[in-house]
């Protein structure tokens, strides 16, 4: 577990938990190893790895982001449930267009974090309006740089919030 005290002002202030890859939530928990089995002896898994298709049910809740030019990031991917946790758009789904904005900004600091440190993560958010368990994983072509985010989001809306 990544002590809160020697994270980021701006990761501290958005999470309530933030732990080196062990999800609490169980479907988080099964895409972490899905992505384990795709890195296999790699640092990282490809982009071309990953085959939702394979993960049935479980890839309701995961979403895959690339890389787009310097600051933003394009929807490759998002299952239903996923999809209406962020809010993406039916056109041009990037991370700054989505429109849960709370998720999006806790989103692009753990990409941030993610390409810093090249290892997966895993975040608990409580807010008024929503609360969840975010998973965040690196994905490369060349093992050298992340040019995508394979992840998952579980979502709760607290009771009265709309």
């Amino acid at each position: 577990m990544t002590a809160l005290a020697l994270l980021p002002g701006p990761l501290k202030r958005l999470f309530s938990r933030i732990d080196a890859a062990a999800p609490r939530e169980h479907s988080l928990e099964l895409a972490l190893d899905y992505w384990r089995i795709k890195a296999g002896d790699r640092l990282w898994p490809r982009l071309s790895d990953i085959d939702l298709a394979e993960v049935g049910p479980l890839a309701s809740h995961l979403f895959v982001f690339e890389r787009r030019g310097e600051t933003d990031w394009r929807l490759r991917f998002a299952g239903d449930a996923a999809r209406t946790d962020l809010g993406a758009p039916a056109d041009e789904p990037t991370l700054s267009a989505l429109a849960q904005h709370r998720v999006a900004a806790r989103l692009r600091r753990l990409f941030e974090w993610v390409e810093e440190t090249g290892e997966p993560v895993s975040a608990s958010f409580v807010s008024l309006h929503q609360a969840g368990e975010i998973l965040v994983a690196p994905l490369s072509a060349d093992g050298d740089k992340v040019e995508a985010i394979f992840g998952g989001l579980v979502s709760r809306h607290p009771r009265g919030a709309g």
